[in-house]
């Protein structure tokens, strides 16, 4: 697998492809490839679930959705992902919904560099 340090943008940590490797370590090919899949169909959902809190302004309701996004985003690897979710959530704790429209804007392009990069290492038998 790359480096993690190969994949930066600027000299922001982007995905951490280790992650991948300790997950294929603990359960093989099988449980990777499952964890993958299982992020690829949740992850939308849980975008949406704060979307939708965030139109009836439930502060706690964004701040869980987004909690969860961050740990599995985590997980896999997926920093950047992480850290966007981590600063909608900490945001959403405080009780402040100002700005988390973009934020979630921003995790949906994300999401999609994040599906790329996972579905990428999945076919090339990394997963």
């Amino acid at each position: 697998m790359t480096d993690a340090h190969d994949i930066v943008s600027g000299e922001e940590l982007v995905f951490d492809p280790a992650a991948l490797d300790r997950l294929k370590r603990f359960g093989g090919d099988t449980l990777l490839g499952k964890m993958i899949a299982l992020f690829l169909e949740a992850a939308p959902t849980r975008l949406e679930a704060a979307r939708d809190a965030l139109a009836r302004n439930q502060a706690a309701d964004v701040e869980l959705a987004l909690h969860s996004l961050k740990s599995s985003s985590a997980q896999l690897g997926a920093l950047r992902m992480q850290r966007l979710s981590a600063q909608g959530e900490h945001q959403a704790r405080t009780g402040s919904l100002d700005g988390l429209r973009a934020l979630t804007d921003a995790l949906d392009q994300e999401l999609a560099r994040v599906r790329e990069w996972l579905i990428t290492a999945r076919d090339e038998g990394k997963a």
